[in-house]
C-alpha cells in the first residue's frame, strides 16, 4: 500500500494533512479510505461494508482488500467484496468466527460453495500479510478442513435455454438478415451494425471488444496465402494480465470488416470534429473502435496529453454501455423467436454459446473450439460438446413439435429449496439422480411410489423439484440415453421417443428456474 503525505502549512494552524492514496492494478487511483475504490473504467467497488465489521478487523480487511486492489483484476477485488458482503449477511455476525463460517456455508448450496472459497481465500491471504490477530486459529483449522464444489459451468449451453443459451439457426440468421436489410435501407446506423456484426462474427467477450483500437485491424496474408481481414483482439481473463497486453488473431470475412471500416472512419471525423484538428497517423491507431461518450474535453488540450490519453483505457466505451449498445441494437430488428413467440431475447454470451455450438455442431472438438473462443484451457469446452450435435439438434426437435411448449408436461409444483419442501410434507423423500451425483428436488408425498425416480417425478404433480437444483443435468442424462436408445438397431422409434415428455417436463422446469431467478 502507498500512503503519500503532505504537509500543508499556513500562519495559523501549520497543521499536516494525510492523503491515503494508492493504485490499482489497472493504474486507477483511488483514496482506499473512501467508500468508492474505482479500480478501472469500467468497475467501482464500494467498500462501505467494511465498516459494518468489527472495528479492530474492519481495519486489517480494509489493508488485505486494498492489497488486493492493487495487485490484482479489478473483477477479482469485485468478487472478493461481493461475497464478504455475503458473508456479513448470512452469517450475522461481523466477525470472522466458527459459528459465522458455519452459518455462511450452511446458506449456500453445494453449487454456491465457491463463493465461500472467496471468503477462505481472503482469509488466508490476511494470515499470509500478518493481519491475521483477530481472527482465531480454530477458524482457519475449520476452513482448511472443507472440502468445497467448484461453480458450475455451462447450465445456459446445455438447456439450450430459449433466453439466455445459444440462438437457434433461424434466431441466428434472422439476426444477421434483418440487420443487413435495415442497415440497407438507412434504418440501422453503423455503429449498430458495426455491433451486432463484431458479436456475431467472433463471439467474444464484450470487456475484449470494448477494448480494440483501430490499430488491431489490418489486411494481411501473414496468416493465410491471400490476404484476409484480421483483428487482433486483446485477450481477457487471464490471470493478473493488464489492460491490452496480449493479444489473438481473428478472421473477418470482407463484408463484416468494411463496415467496422465504414464505422471506425465515422468516430475520426467525431474526434477530429471535437479536437478541431487531423489526428495523427500515430494518434488514429490509438482510436478505441467503441469511443466513452464521456471522454474528458481537457485532454484535448496538447498533443502529448491527447495521445497519452488514446493509449490509456479512459477513451474506450465502458463494458455496461457496450452491452446495452449492443441489446438496443437487436431490439430495433424485432426478430421474433420461434421458440418462444416473443421478440429474442439478446446478450452478449447468447453470441459467445452460438458461436461454440455452431463449431460443436460442425464436428469440431474441444481443442479447437477452447481455441475459436479463446479458453486457456479446455474445461469449460466440453459444455459445447455434451449437447451437439445430437442433443442439440433433438431437442431443438422435441421442443419444436407441434403445441409442445404449450404442453402440461410438468405439472408439480417449484420450489425454492429443500427448506420449503419440507414445510408442506416434513422429512421429505430427497429425488436424485444417481447417475449424475445429483439431488434435484423432493417428493410432495409419503405414499408408497414404484415409479422410475427421477424421470417420472418431473412428471408427476406430487413433484417439487429445487429452484436451484442442476436440472440441466437430469436433462443431459436423459439426451444420453435417448441416443443410446437412437443407436440401438433394434430399438424402434417408439421406444426412442418413450421419454420426450419427460425431456419437455424437465426444460418447462429449467424455464421456469430462470424465470424465478430473474424476479
Amino acid at each position: 500500500m502507498k500512503t503519500l503525505t503532505t504537509d500543508t502549512s499556513d500562519s495559523e494552524t501549520n497543521q499536516q494533512s494525510r492523503i491515503t492514496v494508492t493504485v490499482s492494478y489497472n493504474g486507477f487511483e483511488f483514496d482506499y479510505l473512501s467508500d468508492d475504490w474505482k479500480l478501472n473504467r469500467n468497475i467501482t467497488v464500494n467498500a462501505a461494508f467494511i465498516d459494518t465489521f468489527e472495528n479492530s478487523l474492519a481495519n486489517d480487511i480494509r489493508e488485505t482488500l486494498t492489497y488486493f486492489a492493487e495487485s490484482n483484476s479489478a473483477t477479482h477485488v469485485r468478487n472478493i467484496s461481493d461475497n464478504l458482503k455475503l458473508y456479513l449477511r448470512t452469517s450475522k455476525v461481523d466477525v470472522f468466527s466458527e459459528q459465522g463460517f458455519i452459518n455462511f456455508k450452511n446458506s449456500l448450496l453445494k453449487k454456491q460453495e465457491y463463493k465461500l472459497s472467496v471468503v477462505r481465500g481472503f482469509i488466508r491471504q490476511m494470515r499470509y500479510l500478518g493481519l491475521n490477530d483477530h481472527i482465531s486459529d480454530e477458524v482457519y483449522e475449520l476452513t482448511d478442513r472443507w472440502r468445497l464444489s467448484g461453480n458450475e459451468k455451462g447450465a445456459a449451453v446445455l438447456s439450450l435455454d430459449p433466453e439466455t443459451g445459444p440462438f437457434s439457426d433461424t434466431e441466428f440468421e434472422g439476426i444477421g438478415h434483418k440487420a443487413a436489410q435495415l442497415y440497407a435501407r438507412g434504418k440501422l446506423s453503423t455503429k449498430d451494425y458495426a455491433t451486432i456484426l463484431i458479436y456475431k462474427a467472433t463471439g467474444r467477450r464484450t470487456e475484449q471488444i470494448s477494448s480494440l483500437k483501430v490499430k488491431d485491424f489490418m489486411y494481411t496474408s501473414t496468416y493465410t496465402s491471400t490476404p484476409t481481414y484480421i483483428v487482433n483482439i486483446p485477450r481477457a481473463k487471464q490471470r493478473n494480465e493488464k489492460f491490452r497486453t496480449s493479444f489473438k488473431p481473428f478472421g473477418l470475412i470482407k463484408a463484416v470488416a468494411q463496415v467496422i471500416e465504414l464505422h471506425i472512419e465515422e468516430s475520426k471525423k467525431i474526434v477530429e470534429k471535437a479536437i478541431n484538428r487531423k489526428l495523427t497517423t500515430q494518434e488514429y491507431g490509438e482510436l478505441p473502435l467503441f469511443l466513452n461518450g464521456g471522454y474528458c474535453q481537457s485532454y484535448f488540450n496538447s498533443k502529448d496529453e491527447f495521445f497519452d490519453f488514446l493509449k490509456s483505457e479512459l477513451p474506450h466505451m465502458v463494458n455496461v454501455d457496450l452491452r446495452r449498445q449492443l441489446i438496443s441494437a437487436v431490439q430495433k430488428l424485432e426478430v421474433v423467436s420461434e421458440r418462444t413467440g416473443k421478440f429474442i431475447h439478446v446478450n452478449p454470451y447468447r453470441f459467445r454459446y452460438t458461436l461454440g455450438t455452431r463449431a460443436a455442431r460442425e464436428g469440431a472438438g474441444e481443442i479447437t473450439i477452447a481455441t475459436l473462443l479463446d479458453h486457456s484451457t479446455m474445461q469449460n469446452t466440453s459444455v459445447y460438446v455434451a449437447n451437439v450435435p445430437e442433443h442439440a439438434v433433438e431437442i431443438s426437435k422435441i421442443m419444436n413439435q407441434p403445441l409442445a411448449r404449450y404442453a402440461a408436461a410438468f405439472e408439480g409444483k417449484l420450489v425454492e429449496n429443500e427448506n420449503e419442501a419440507n414445510k408442506e410434507n416434513p422429512g421429505a423423500t430427497r429425488i436424485a439422480l444417481r447417475e449424475k451425483n445429483c439431488e434435484v428436488g423432493s417428493c410432495g408425498t409419503n405414499s408408497f411410489c414404484q415409479d422410475y425416480a427421477p424421470i417420472a417425478c418431473y412428471l408427476c404433480d406430487k413433484y417439487r423439484p429445487w429452484v436451484h437444483a442442476p436440472h440441466y443435468l437430469v436433462l443431459q442424462w436423459l439426451m444420453d440415453e435417448r441416443e443410446r436408445l437412437k443407436s440401438d438397431t433394434d430399438s424402434d422409434m417408439q421406444i426412442v421417443v418413450i421419454n420426450d415428455r419427460a425431456i419437455i417436463a424437465v426444460c418447462q422446469v429449467i424455464k421456469l428456474c430462470e424465470e424465478y431467478l430473474n424476479d
